[in-house]
């Protein structure tokens, strides 16, 4: 009557349990992989971008100037 164990691993893994591994399998199927980011090459970016932006509003504030300048330096005809 003790007959020994002849199930399989299958069998013995709960049916819950099986579902949640073939979904856990799927997600990661279909996941793309991530892409690893090295962090001080992406501030180093932020940097340039910012440098730039500030250099082109620098710029930008200079010409403003200039002709607020020139408008005030023509003779105002009545």
């Amino acid at each position: 009557m003790g007959a020994a164990r002849s199930m399989c691993a299958r069998c013995r893994t709960s049916k819950s349990r099986r579902k949640r591994q073939e979904m856990s399998k799927r997600l990661g199927a279909s996941q793309p992989k991530r892409i690893e980011y090295d962090e001080s090459a992406e501030f180093e970016e932020t940097d340039r971008l910012l440098l730039s932006a500030l250099r082109y509003w620098e710029v930008q504030h200079d010409l403003i100037e200039e002709r607020i300048a020139a408008i005030r330096s023509v003779p105002f005809l009545p």
